[in-house]
């Protein structure tokens, strides 16, 4: 009845029995078929120069256009931190982007739902929140939903590697690669850091 589920163990494809594993252990024969081949079956069995040099070509581009996502990654960051150094004003009775005064002698303001600052209804964008309520968000807390949205982060819970654009003065510099998940408090990006910690309000309860 054995032999009828299991198979007699002779076949190449048919899984040996109790007795048939026990005699291999005595043997130090192993499960697989390839555990004691000779150097020359070994040696058919390697790849050809013409099969590794089509590996190596996928291989390659594959890094290519790792390394090609990766740019495109670093130049949407680099546009978020060139928004927020660009900042002028306090978020509390100026507006935040441009500096215009808010109040009553000022322009009227609307309060970002994601960094809790205060802009003019020129430099904040009005959107549809998770209740379909509309909420308004201040143009750098936009342009955070939009890098992590076309990076990828929203799927890994953190930015994945990406490459700075090389500056005018560094062009012969090799580019660096640049791992920066977005955890945390946020903090503000000094100029020549090389990873600036990004964080969203917004994402941290999913």
């Amino acid at each position: 009845m054995a032999d009828m589920i299991f198979g007699s163990g002779t076949g190449p494809w048919v899984c040996p029995n109790d007795r048939q594993l026990a005699l291999r252990a005595k043997l130090q024969t192993g499960w697989s078929v390839h555990t004691f081949q000779t150097e020359k079956q070994r040696k058919m069995q390697a790849l050809s120069p013409k099969e590794l040099e089509v590996i190596l070509g996928v291989i390659r581009k594959a890094e290519k256009l790792d390394v090609v996502e990766q740019q495109r990654i670093g130049r949407l960051v680099e546009r978020l931190e060139n928004m927020r150094k660009n900042a002028m004003g306090n978020g509390l009775s100026q507006c935040l982007l441009c500096g215009e005064t808010l109040g009553l002698l000022g322009s009227s303001s609307v309060f970002c739902q994601d960094c809790k600052k205060k802009v003019c209804t020129k430099c904040g964008i009005e959107t549809v929140g998770a209740q379909k309520r509309p909420l308004w968000l201040c143009k750098i807390c936009s342009e955070q939903r939009e890098v992590w949205k076309r990076s990828g982060a929203w799927f890994y819970k953190g930015l994945p590697k990406y490459i700075r654009p090389l500056k005018s003065s560094s062009s012969s510099k090799p580019l660096e690669l640049q791992p920066q998940p977005w955890q945390g408090e946020a903090a503000v990006p000094e100029p020549q850091s090389v990873g600036s910690s990004l964080s969203f309000t917004w994402a941290r309860g999913k």
